[in-house]
C-alpha cells in the first residue's frame, strides 16, 4: 500500500535556514518539523522524484508518521474537499453569530483615507435595540445560539455611547458566551467619564487609531473643522493609564502606515510602549489599502511589500507585528457567513464593514419582519466568491493557510472585473517566515 498509493503531498514546503537548520513544513496540518541531514536529504529527492521506489528507503515508523501530518498523502483535491466542508460547516453554523452594531454612521472626525462615502444621519433608537435583542433572542431559542462576536462600529461609536452601553448590558444578560466585546473608536471622546461605563458593560478591548506623532495624525486624522486631535487622544490614554480602571481593556492601537510615514512607526510604537507600560497594550501598523484603484506608485504597498515590512520590523526591531508563523484559527469573515450581520442606525443589515450606508447593499432590516431580503447579494457572497470552487486556488499549496482573503476584494474580482491580490501573506514568502520563527525558537 504504502509502495502504491502515497505521494508527496503538495502542501509540503522543505525549508532550509541561512544557519542551515532544516525543517519540514506542511501548510494542510499546519506542522513544522525539524529534520537531520539525512532524513531531509531523502525528503529533498522524494520532492523532486514523487515516484513510490523512493518510499522503501523510508522505515515504517517514517511513512506512518508522514502520513499522520499529511506529508505523504493519497489525494490532495479529497483534502481540499475535506477543507471546504469544514469551512461550508462553519459558514452555515448557528452556534456562533458574528454581530457588528454601528449605532450611527456620524463621526466627528474628516480623515483623509476614509473609505466610508455612504455618510447619513441618524442614530440607533429604542425601536431597533429591542429589535435587535428579540431577534438575538430568537437565535437562542429556535436555532440554539450559543455565542456572539461583538464589534462595536460606525462612524464614531462613542458619539451614541449610552446606546453601546444600553445594549451591551442588554446582549450581556441574554446569557450567551461573548467572545469577544470590541469598541472600534477614534479615541477622542474615550474620557474617564466614558471608560468607566465601558467597563461597567464589560467591554473587554478597545481599537484606537493614531497615524503617528502630532504633525502626521493630524494631518490625516483631522477633525471636521481641520482641528488636530492628537493632543486629545493622548489626554485620554494618560488619564485612563492613570486611573483605577488601568487593564480593564486590552488596548490596540493602530498606526495606518504607507510609503509616506512607514519610517515614523518604529518611533511612535516605542514612544507608547514607553509612555504606557502596559501588557495589555498592543502597537500595530494597519496597511491603508482600499482596492487596486487607491493604489497609486508613491502610496500603495503590495502584497510582498507589506511582509517585507513585517519581517523587516522583526528582523531590525524584534517587534513582531504580524504573525510569523501560520495560526490555524479557522474563522469564516462576517461577510460570507449568512447568520453574521452588521446592523446600521436605522437597523439596516450589511454583510461588510465598507457596505455600510450604502443603500443597494443592505440584504435586510432589523425591524422587519422577515429580517432577511437580499438573497442574491447574500449568496453571492457566501457562495459566488467561495475559493474553494476556484481552480487556481484548488491547486494552491497555500490553500490551507489563505483562507481566500479579504471577500471584499474577491467580489470584485469576480463580479466587477477588478484584479485585487487576495493571496495570503505567506505565499512565496514561507522561507523568510520560517527562517525568523526559526531564530526564535533557537535563539
Amino acid at each position: 500500500k504504502y509502495m502504491t498509493d502515497l505521494k508527496w503531498s503538495r502542501f509540503n514546503f522543505l525549508v532550509e535556514t541561512e544557519k542551515h537548520r532544516k525543517y519540514l513544513y506542511n501548510s494542510y496540518s499546519n506542522s513544522l518539523i525539524a529534520l537531520d541531514d539525512s532524513l531531509y536529504a531523502s525528503l529533498l529527492f522524494l520532492s523532486r522524484d514523487n515516484g513510490t521506489s523512493i518510499l522503501s528507503a523510508f522505515s515504517e515508523e517514517e511513512i506512518e508518521y508522514l502520513k499522520k501530518i499529511y506529508a505523504l498523502v493519497e489525494d490532495d483535491d479529497a483534502l481540499v474537499d475535506i477543507l471546504h466542508h469544514q469551512s461550508m460547516s462553519r459558514l452555515y453554523s448557528k452556534k456562533t453569530m458574528v454581530l457588528t452594531i454601528a449605532p450611527t454612521q456620524s463621526c466627528n472626525f474628516a480623515c483623509t483615507y476614509c473609505f466610508e462615502k455612504w455618510r447619513q444621519s441618524g442614530a440607533l433608537s429604542n425601536r431597533t435595540e429591542d429589535a435587535i435583542i428579540n431577534y438575538i433572542k430568537h437565535l437562542k431559542q429556535e436555532d440554539g445560539l450559543e455565542s456572539v462576536n461583538l464589534t462595536w462600529y460606525g462612524g464614531e461609536p462613542l458619539l451614541q455611547y449610552k446606546r453601546v452601553i444600553s445594549l451591551a448590558r442588554r446582549i450581556d444578560e441574554l446569557g450567551l458566551k461573548i467572545n469577544e466585546n470590541l469598541l472600534i473608536t477614534n479615541g477622542y471622546f474615550f474620557t474617564p467619564e466614558v471608560v468607566e461605563k465601558l467597563v461597567e458593560a464589560k467591554i473587554s478591548e478597545i481599537q484606537i487609531t493614531l497615524d503617528g506623532f502630532r504633525e502626521t495624525h493630524d494631518i490625516r486624522r483631522p477633525l471636521i473643522n481641520g482641528k488636530g486631535t492628537f493632543d486629545t487622544i493622548i489626554k485620554n490614554l494618560d488619564d485612563y493609564y492613570n486611573s483605577r480602571f488601568r487593564g480593564a481593556f486590552a488596548i490596540a492601537i493602530r498606526v495606518n502606515i504607507d510609503n509616506r510615514n512607514y519610517d515614523s512607526f518604529m518611533e511612535i510604537y516605542r514612544w507608547l510602549n514607553d509612555r504606557y507600560k502596559s501588557k495589555k497594550l498592543i502597537v500595530y501598523p494597519g496597511i491603508v489599502v482600499l482596492d487596486e484603484t487607491d493604489c497609486n506608485a508613491s502610496t500603495c504597498l503590495s502584497r510582498n511589500a507589506v511582509t517585507d515590512i513585517f519581517l523587516d520590523l522583526f528582523t531590525k526591531y524584534g517587534v513582531v507585528t504580524e504573525e510569523l508563523y501560520p495560526d490555524d484559527v479557522n474563522m469564516e469573515c462576517m461577510t460570507r457567513s449568512p447568520y453574521s450581520m452588521l446592523i446600521g442606525s436605522q437597523g439596516e443589515i450589511y454583510k461588510c464593514y465598507e457596505d455600510l450606508g450604502n443603500k443597494e447593499l443592505t440584504v435586510g432590516n432589523i425591524n422587519d419582519p422577515e429580517v432577511w431580503h437580499n438573497y442574491e447579494l447574500i449568496a453571492k457572497y457566501a457562495v459566488g466568491i467561495d475559493h474553494y470552487n476556484d481552480p487556481e486556488c484548488r491547486k494552491c499549496s497555500y490553500l490551507p493557510i489563505c483562507r481566500g482573503g479579504c471577500p471584499i476584494r474577491r467580489f470584485e474580482n469576480v463580479y466587477k472585473g477588478k484584479h485585487n491580490d487576495c493571496c495570503t501573506p505567506f505565499k512565496g514568502r514561507i522561507k523568510d517566515y520560517i527562517e525568523l520563527y526559526s531564530k526564535i525558537l533557537n535563539d
